[in-house]
């Protein structure tokens, strides 16, 4: 059984991850409009995979019998100032993201829920990829720069990107 301070912070996280999902589709939307596909499908991937963390979490609160709240989503922006600029917010969302996951590990080590620390360890691995994932593309657009063929080869190579969810075939 949950207590209620570590299923609060559990709802906040699926909160969260379904406030970043937006973003990235938002993302997603702004790159398709502007030409780079590839990107777009990135920020495509990057929101169903947040929608699959928020859900896993979701079904964890109600499988340890606490009571998992569908969040209400704020609006994220649809207007970015360019290529850099999603994946800068993308790696502020993924450290926000970060912050949050410790504070839920604190709070399940203060309460001494093991199982709760444990089904967290799998978060605090992502978040380290993601936010890998999201310094390795700007570190790639800091030696290519945001104009010509660089960024081209880049936003093709942002297309093959297929998250890794299960089930996910990357068929639509």
């Amino acid at each position: 059984m949950l207590s209620e301070k570590i299923e609060s912070l559990l709802n906040d996280q699926v909160q969260h991850e379904f406030e970043a999902g937006n973003w990235y589709l938002s993302m997603s939307s702004w790159a398709e409009v502007n030409g780079f596909h590839g990107t777009a499908s990135f920020f495509l991937e990057q929101s169903k995979e947040e929608h699959f963390h928020a859900m896993k979490i979701f079904h964890y609160v109600n499988d340890r019998d606490g009571h998992a709240i569908a969040p209400s989503i704020a609006k994220p922006d649809s207007e970015f100032d360019s290529i850099r600029h999603l994946f800068e917010r993308g790696l502020e969302l993924e450290q926000e993201n970060t912050r949050k996951i410790n504070v839920l590990v604190e709070a399940a080590k203060e309460e001494k829920d093991h199982a709760t620390d444990q089904f967290l360890q799998w978060y605090v691995d992502e978040q380290v990829e993601e936010e890998d994932l999201f310094r390795t593309i700007l570190d790639k657009l800091n030696i290519l720069g945001e104009k010509g063929p660089g960024l081209y080869m880049l936003d093709q190579e942002l297309g093959q990107r297929r998250a890794e969810i299960p089930g996910n075939s990357g068929t639509e």
